[in-house]
């Protein structure tokens, strides 16, 4: 008794016409006028681009939407700053000279009103980097004095602001870095904390301001030094880029709108969560979009899914 042929589904049927098409124009006479050649060549690739994405579409498999690089800049700054925020917290006060180059966190202990939020918090009030000397610098002797120099300026700059500020308030972190990390690093330390004194924030920036020429003291005194009047060229700048009342309204909505983190386990948490990939909502497949994972269907065996495509 013979057996009957199960019918051929449409796509296989229109699969082999494809074939069979394909074949035709593959044997086809070549043109030898360069524009047909080249309108011919326009529209098979439009037709293989068209069929690509056609094929993809096909694929059940759930593809992630970001993969793992150690090597991005992004991932190795996030690692660089969270080893710095492991390390232990010195006195800025008493920073000796020392090689190397890097990134550093500045944080306040102190009872300047307006920065009463930070006290007693993992939650710095600046941060930074220092480049090395040498751009191709591979260890800390070549990279020069660039990060204790950096943090003796800042305490200098402090020294100076002694109506408000106590050099005791104030102790740092710093971390030194492989040449080519530090700015990947400070730019995610800078996002991740926005500290209020970054000129990044627009708040109360300046501290790292060296000064102004003599041709150029017309300029307007930076917000740092509105709140922290002593550094000399300062004084004598003639007017405020903001009222200093401005300087602490945007402070305390600042820091009610984004509260310093509590302690290190905070910290943590958010870092993981930056770091975390292959969330529930991060999976896709080219027809259906996005996939809740949990939601998707369980893998066919190869026969299965043969079947399901035609």
């Amino acid at each position: 008794m013979a057996t009957s042929k199960k019918p051929a589904s449409p796509l296989a049927s229109m699969l082999t016409e494809l074939h069979t098409l394909t074949e035709r124009i593959a044997a086809a006479d070549v043109t030898d006028d360069p524009r047909a050649a080249k309108k011919i060549r326009h529209g098979l690739e439009h037709a293989s681009s068209h069929l690509s994405k056609v094929a993809e579409s096909l694929d059940p498999v759930l593809r992630p939407d970001s993969i793992f690089d150690p090597a991005d800049p992004n991932t190795a700054g996030r690692v660089v700053a969270l080893t710095l925020v492991a390390q232990e917290r010195h006195s800025l006060a008493r920073i000796p000279d020392f090689y190397g180059a890097g990134v550093y966190a500045i944080y306040y202990k102190g009872d300047f009103a307006p920065y009463a939020a930070l006290r007693g918090r993992e939650h710095p009030i600046y941060v930074g980097k220092a480049d090395p000397d040498n751009p191709a610098a591979k260890d800390a002797v070549r990279q020069g004095t660039k990060l204790s120099a950096r943090l003796n300026e800042h305490a200098r700059s402090i020294l100076k602001a002694r109506t408000t500020l106590d050099i005791e308030d104030f102790e740092c972190r710093f971390l030194i870095v492989q040449t080519g990390f530090q700015k990947s690093a400070e730019d995610y330390l800078i996002n991740f904390f926005k500290p209020i004194w970054n000129s990044e924030t627009k708040i109360c920036f300046g501290l790292g301001k060296h000064g102004d020429s003599s041709e150029t003291r017309v300029n307007k005194r930076s917000p740092w030094d509105t709140m922290h009047p002593g550094r000399e060229w300062a004084d004598s700048t003639a007017e405020n880029q903001k009222p200093l009342q401005l300087i602490i309204d945007q402070i305390d909505a600042h820091l009610a709108r984004h509260p310093p983190y509590a302690d290190i386990h905070e910290i943590f948490d958010r870092f993981m969560g930056d770091m975390k990939q292959l969330g529930a909502e991060r999976f896709y497949t080219p027809a259906r979009g996005r996939v809740e994972l949990d939601d998707a269907p369980p893998p066919a065996d190869a026969g299965a899914q043969a079947r399901l495509l035609f």
